[in-house]
């Protein structure tokens, strides 16, 4: 099986990749085959140190945004899966509680992050702080988080926060929580600011195929500082399940978006989400696996087809041009979840967060700038319009 290396991955689809005449390989992991398969399925093979921390983490880890079954959950640790990742926010507080369930027994061999959200609206106070932080604990049935993140950061002004310090030099004393760090949709700014911040142990960003070249420059430079990176949305909006010709392959899409991420030497993990045995099944066989040329091929398509639906979260082009202010990112990322992701209730409630003049309700009487400000050739207004539709209760 012929390796690829780093060189070139962005531009490699449009310099003639597609054309080559590559074969497909078979036979690396198996594929979501159904329930009928007798093939004994695939084992994490391989673990990486989380930057300074010295958490050892499987390279394909478990991201816990939409489950409803904590076997599954259990399922991948079994598989070897060692590190999991919630939000206080998730399922309004369900994915911490079904954590607890799923792994309490097993609290040992596992690691555990969670994420905690402040909104610019609120006052932060240290005791309010270490009572949600407390509260998560309760839910996930542990006396400690492994590692605690501050949810959702556009830059890191936050985390000189007197009152967040203090709340988690405290919790961290009090051995509740080991590393701290952050999660973030615009980590162009966030990773260099991170670069000076003592706070930052772990970093949680996009990084994908579509989305993720704007960084590579930065992502030496945190590995080199001892920052664990962790890569999230993974399959660049997750469209492949409405992709004919992608069902039909026989490389998998998702191991193969996988596979490209964990090809990069400076991501530690990854985080797709694990809603399913079949999910556990399919993702975990792409661990330790070289990215390849059939690989390739299978991105290419999922980019010819979907490049023009996936809004890079974080990209700020389109919004900065909106003259309603519309939270375009927010929208078309909830709209995801709700689409592409299957999460229609969560996605709803998120999006009645909004604030009323955010929303896209002016959409259908504005000219549409927005439409040609985006780089990658999505009709945002059409496609807000839509997510209004679907997302309003």
């Amino acid at each position: 099986m012929a390796k690829i290396s780093r060189r070139g991955f962005f531009g490699a689809f449009t310099t003639g990749m597609v054309g080559m005449g590559l074969s497909n390989t078979t036979g690396r992991g198996r594929p979501a085959t159904g329930s009928g398969s007798t093939e004994e399925p695939s084992k994490i093979v391989k673990y990486n140190t989380l930057g300074r921390t010295g958490l050892k983490v499987s390279d394909v880890s478990c991201g816990a945004i939409s489950f409803f079954e904590p076997n599954v959950l259990r399922y991948a640790a079994d598989l070897g899966v060692t590190y999991f990742d919630t939000a206080e926010s998730y399922m309004r507080n369900r994915s911490e509680a079904l954590i607890g369930d799923a792994l309490s027994d097993i609290r040992d061999k596992v690691l555990i992050t969670t994420k905690h959200g402040y909104s610019p609206r609120e006052k932060i106070t240290k005791a309010g702080i270490v009572s949600r932080v407390e509260e998560s604990l309760k839910r996930m049935k542990t006396d400690r988080i492994d590692v605690a993140l501050c949810h959702g950061l556009s830059d890191l002004k936050l985390l000189d926060n007197q009152e967040l310090r203090t709340a988690y030099d405290q919790l961290k004393k009090d051995g509740k929580i080991r590393f701290t760090g952050f999660s973030t949709h615009n980590a162009p700014v966030t990773l260099e600011q991170a670069l000076d911040h003592d706070f930052v142990d772990v970093v949680l960003v996009i990084y994908n195929h579509l989305q993720g070249a704007e960084i590579e420059p930065l992502l030496p430079k945190v590995h080199d500082k001892g920052i664990g990176v962790i890569a999230m949305k993974v399959f660049a909006g997750g469209k492949h399940g409405n992709l004919k010709s992608l069902i039909s392959q026989e490389v998998s899409y998702p191991q193969a978006a996988l596979r490209w991420v964990l090809s990069n030497p400076n991501i530690d993990t990854c985080i797709p989400t694990m809603s399913s045995y079949s999910h556990v099944e399919e993702y975990v066989a792409a661990s330790g696996k070289p990215l390849d040329r059939s690989d390739l091929k299978v991105i290419a398509e999922y980019r010819r087809q979907a490049g023009n639906l996936y809004c890079r979260v974080g990209c700020s082009e389109c919004q900065s041009v909106c003259p309603q202010n519309v939270a375009v990112n927010d929208i078309l990322r909830f709209n995801m979840y709700f689409e592409d992701y299957r999460m229609q209730k969560d996605a709803m409630f998120y999006y009645s967060q909004l604030e009323a003049d955010s929303k896209p309700v002016a959409c259908a009487q504005c000219s549409g700038i927005c439409n040609s400000a985006c780089p990658h050739g999505l009709s945002v207004r059409e496609s807000l319009m839509r997510a209004h539709e679907l997302l309003s209760v």
